[in-house]
């Protein structure tokens, strides 16, 4: 009896402590205070991207699987984003310099994955090109291109203008959501080419009717979403490209089990 009961307390304890959130951590990037979770341990550090806008809460859900992962996991909120303070320079390659200070501060070491959702593939794009000695492998979740802009007014210039106004409508209080339409204005971003390079894994989705009125949900704005992705990865033998029509865009919490796929993935990559 004495037996159970102890059993029974110890079982509730612990589902009392994966039940409790992981508190965030800060770190003080250049005098800007970095919300960030640091969980998991492996001789492979994995650094998490959200997309505009996103941060250490998005992830919350996933905490326990990516703590399972052999891997030392770090989500970080940008600058403006979640609980981190806001900066005057939101662009990547500001972001990526205070990351870089966070990751030399809690000593992530120098084999780094990078994993990229949305916007956020821009940024590790970006960060693994400057820091090439650091970087091992990326995954790309949904990736922003900078190409896609372009694409999107050469399939039809006046629906996609039309929908550039509407989302800017309603997005365009959020810094990085404006750099986002820099970039697409720009048509270009200083990667070198690093996806060509690096083992990397990209995950698309081709899922239809995500909306009603947006051009690039159309079938030729995914199919367009898909060859961009492509091209990121043309020549590179050591990359795959997940494609599915059973999540759209928010891939992460949508179809977590793809997402780990995806990770086992890059691993596979890294350690063949």
């Amino acid at each position: 009896m004495k037996f159970r009961f102890i059993l029974g307390l110890c079982c509730f304890i612990t589902q009392l402590a994966m039940a409790t959130p992981l508190e965030a951590r800060f770190f003080d990037a250049g005098g800007t205070k970095l919300e960030y979770l640091d969980l998991g341990a492996g001789e492979y550090t994995l650094v998490i991207e959200s997309g505009v806008g996103m941060g250490v809460d998005y992830w919350q859900p996933l905490l326990p699987e990516l703590e399972k992962l052999p891997l030392r996991t770090i989500i970080y909120s940008r600058a403006g984003n979640g609980q981190s303070q806001k900066a005057n320079d939101v662009s990547l390659a500001a972001s990526n310099e205070r990351l870089q200070q966070l990751l030399t501060g809690i000593e992530a070491g120098n084999k780094i994955l990078l994993l990229g959702h949305s916007y956020g593939g821009l940024q590790v794009r970006t960060f693994a090109a400057v820091h090439p000695d650091l970087v091992k492998g990326l995954l790309l979740l949904e990736p922003s291109h900078e190409g896609f802009g372009k694409g999107l007014a050469n399939l039809d210039k006046a629906w996609a203008e039309r929908d550039a106004a509407r989302l800017d409508a309603m997005l365009n209080e959020q810094p990085e959501w404006r750099n986002l339409q820099q970039i697409y204005r720009q048509n270009a971003i200083a990667d070198e080419g690093i996806t060509q390079k690096l083992p990397t894994v990209v995950v698309t989705s081709s899922k239809l009717n995500e909306s009603d009125w947006w051009i690039g949900h159309s079938a030729a704005g995914k199919k367009l979403w898909r060859e961009l992705h492509q091209s990121l990865i043309a020549h590179n033998p050591n990359a795959v490209h997940l494609v599915t029509n059973s999540t759209g865009h928010n891939v992460p919490l949508d179809n977590s089990p793809l997402l780990f796929r995806a990770i086992d993935n890059l691993l596979f990559f890294i350690h063949n």
